[in-house]
């Protein structure tokens, strides 16, 4: 081999050598595959308000009491309700480690971010729009009450148990339009281990939470004024047996981790938050060792709750509230103040029980800062759904239906419908029986549907009813206009 052509190979040997180390630098490292993290997306989830169903049972160890039990759980001032025993429906833990309600630390609304994903500079991630197009509707109505009166008519006295099915069976195919259907429930339903009773300390069977699941009913509030009619061991065996039907549940709890929950429940590509309060326990006070157990009012405390809601995914955000004063068929000063306090701080509808009679309802129409308007609706009282009482409109309530339209992620309150309902009572052999009628499409029938009244009484019945329909209706055409809160 000559000289010329023993450099041309050495160059041709360079050559290669040089591709082939390029190529192995081009190249990347093989890694093997490192399973997910699943606490983190856990905690991202939850955030989101997209959490697990919880039931009163979910296979934690701890099952909430039985109200269905022959006797009452010792009220020994723990904690009965553990991480795993709360609400049915979407339940998303609390960030900042507060009791709902109790208006938390200046820190509350920096920390609702804690666990969201972020990006390359450090700031949150935005959730992608969502495109869909959806509808739901929301049904409520007012005070579900049992009065001593009430109980006999409804006993099976072979079997020991009552059958309250009837009262709603007329209502039942309204109740059952809702994908969200909600019952402010006033009595604790802890059955004859607690002493069944009527007015001024309630305490019911706890077939009522059946009756209400078989009418549609699907949400039950009960912070109000008697819910501690039968102490912590009332709420506890209360829960317990609603949310063994599974339920929805707001306003009292067994726990500080059940208070703290977020209630999101999400339908049809809509997700509702919830709260719910009352304005007092009747002097009873709130146990010592369980300030959590009834969520009262307190506005500042509120409207955390609603950002809170409102960072954890909720498209609306709805208010069971339990406020006014009894037998006034008009809202006071207080009442209308903190009411649109409420939806100017981001609520969308408050639903007003407590007065026992029907209150109006009004539209809101709030100024964001970009100058768009969002609208809001506030009933201020439902009146009594069931009852004893009669007279001076006591025996009349109110069924809303109230559509939802949700449109690339923007969320509207739609057509609002008012449907009266009236409580028709009937005596036989000396016990009474109740059916919640819609009143109107009863009067409005060609036979006539209370053959027991007389000429007199059934004329009085349609002008009373004209009399409450227009009440309902007095407000609706006058808005109310508000300045969104900062």
């Amino acid at each position: 081999m000559n000289r010329r052509t023993a450099k041309g190979m050495r160059l041709f040997l360079l050559g290669l050598l040089a591709v082939m180390l390029l190529g192995g630098c081009a190249s990347h490292p093989k890694l093997d595959p490192v399973a997910p993290d699943r606490s983190a997306n856990d905690g991202n989830n939850q955030a989101a308000g997209q959490g697990s169903n919880r039931t009163a049972n979910d296979g934690s160890g701890q099952a909430a009491p039985d109200p269905d039990a022959d006797s009452a759980p010792e009220d020994n001032g723990q904690d009965p309700v553990q991480p795993g025993d709360g609400n049915s429906g979407t339940q998303t833990p609390a960030t900042d480690g507060r009791q709902a309600g109790d208006g938390g630390s200046d820190q509350d609304d920096a920390s609702l971010g804690a666990g969201q994903q972020t990006g390359q500079n450090g700031e949150p991630m935005k959730p992608p729009v969502d495109e869909g197009t959806y509808d739901a509707t929301l049904i409520a109505v007012g005070d579900i009450m049992m009065h001593s009166p009430q109980l006999p008519g409804a006993l099976d006295k072979h079997t020991g148990l009552y059958d309250f099915k009837p009262f709603f069976e007329q209502v039942k195919p309204i109740i059952e339009r809702g994908d969200w259907s909600l019952a402010n429930l006033e009595t604790p339903i802890a059955g004859k281990s607690l002493g069944l009773s009527g007015y001024p300390r309630f305490n019911a069977p706890p077939e009522l939470a059946d009756a209400l699941k078989d009418a549609g009913f699907t949400i039950v509030t009960n912070a109000n004024n008697h819910a501690l009619d039968r102490g912590s061991q009332g709420i506890a065996m209360t829960l317990a047996k609603l949310q063994k039907l599974g339920l929805v549940t707001k306003g009292t709890a067994r726990s500080r981790w059940e208070a703290d929950q977020l209630t999101i429940e999400k339908r049809n590509g809509i997700s509702m938050g919830l709260l719910a309060y009352t304005y007092g326990t009747n002097g009873i006070p709130l146990p010592k060792n369980q300030p959590y157990a009834v969520t009262l009012i307190d506005e500042q405390a509120m409207i955390k709750d609603i950002h809170r809601l409102k960072a954890a995914g909720a498209d609306f955000i709805t208010i069971a509230l339990h406020f006014g004063i009894e037998y006034q068929t008009t809202p006071n000063e207080a009442q209308t103040k903190l009411a649109r306090a409420l939806i100017a701080a981001g609520a969308d509808i408050v639903a007003g029980s407590h007065p026992h009679v029907v209150q109006p309802y009004e539209f809101a129409e709030v100024k964001n800062p970009d100058g768009s308007v969002r609208k809001g609706l506030i009933i201020y009282s439902m009146g009594n759904f069931i009852s004893n009482q009669r007279g001076d409109t006591k025996d009349f309530g109110v069924i809303y239906q109230v559509a939802v339209h949700k449109d690339h992620g923007a969320t509207t309150i739609g057509s609002v419908k008012a449907i009266p309902t009236w409580v028709h009572r009937t005596t036989v052999k000396g016990l009474n029986h109740y059916a919640v009628v819609p009143i109107a499409s009863a009067l409005a029938s060609k036979t006539k549907p209370f053959p027991e009244m007389s000429a007199a009484d059934y004329g009085k019945l349609k002008s009373t009813y004209a009399v409450v329909a227009k009440r309902i209706e007095s407000l609706r055409s006058k808005p109310v206009h508000l300045q969104a809160a900062p």
